[in-house]
């Protein structure tokens, strides 16, 4: 038998459109023996709605033949933004090939998820842990996250499927949005880095995912709007949304988070996370 645990991630961050994510100190926990044939329990707050694919079965299945009984406790909300199937799917490989003796290499499970998600971002953030990019051949890279900035992300108690959010993107951009982004990306991966919060604060406003999702999710410019009033020097969508990252420092973080929570109007909940610096885990 054996275990593994991958955190939960925030992508896009903005102008990092399927480029950019960190990983966040919640986690998927999968458990995982020999059986007789194949089987998921979902415990916890966070479980599949009935009817649902498993994403854990399939990611499991991807990577061993022997059939396994498996235990999924996830502390990720799901449907929110927060990577909670890329965390899953993670751990769920990992832990299928520790159960039957194999290595489970990062660089394997990341090609996985990426290919199981279709995006690397939030893949990479799980597998690797901290702030992630993603370079022009889709391989992960480490970034620098300033000490200074405090993580708040407001989650609705509503849903946001990622087909929808990906739908509702155009198929070609014009070339000076990309321009601007890309400017709006600079100001962002060096915010990040040196704790400018003059220079954070230039990175806000998307053009490429969070502009075209506008109509799907209306709170989304109100909880942004409101974090940055309120002292935040970034926020944006956590991956396809519906919740919404800030990022703020120790000063700020009362009034942000008091603005979020003003916004969500009970309809939801405000988490402070630390950055996870591990990613996936197997014992």
């Amino acid at each position: 038998m054996a275990e593994a645990s991958a955190p939960a991630s925030s992508g896009n961050l903005g102008p990092g459109f399927d480029t950019l994510a960190m990983a966040l100190e919640l986690r998927c926990r999968v458990h995982a023996e020999i059986a007789d044939e194949w089987s998921a329990s979902h415990v916890g707050e966070h479980c599949l709605p009935d009817g649902a694919v498993d994403g854990v079965l399939e990611a499991a299945q991807a990577v061993v033949a022997q059939p396994l009984a498996m235990i999924v406790d996830n502390d990720i909300p799901l449907s929110r933004g927060l990577g909670s199937s890329s965390a899953a799917a993670a751990a769920a490989a990992a832990c299928a090939l520790a159960t039957v003796g194999s290595p489970a290499e990062p660089e394997q499970i990341f090609e996985l998820v990426a290919k199981l998600e279709g995006h690397s971002d939030n893949a990479a953030a799980t597998v690797y842990g901290g702030l992630i990019a993603i370079d022009g051949q889709g391989a992960p890279f480490v970034l620098d996250l300033h000490p200074r900035w405090v993580i708040l992300v407001a989650v609705p108690d509503y849903y946001l499927s990622t087909p929808e959010a990906r739908a509702a993107l155009p198929l070609e951009v014009r070339r000076e949005v990309v321009v601007r982004n890309l400017g709006r990306l600079t100001a962002l991966i060096e915010g990040l880095k040196t704790g400018n919060a003059d220079v954070l604060g230039r990175a806000g406003g998307d053009e490429l995912h969070e502009a075209p999702r506008a109509g799907l999710h209306p709170q989304a410019s109100l909880l942004i709007a409101s974090a940055r009033d309120a002292g935040a020097s970034h926020a944006a969508w956590s991956g396809a949304g519906p919740s919404v990252l800030a990022l703020c420092d120790e000063a700020t973080q009362p009034s942000v988070r008091s603005a979020l929570n003003a916004a969500l109007d009970g309809q939801g909940r405000v988490i402070q996370f630390e950055l996870a610096s591990e990613g996936l885990t197997v014992l």
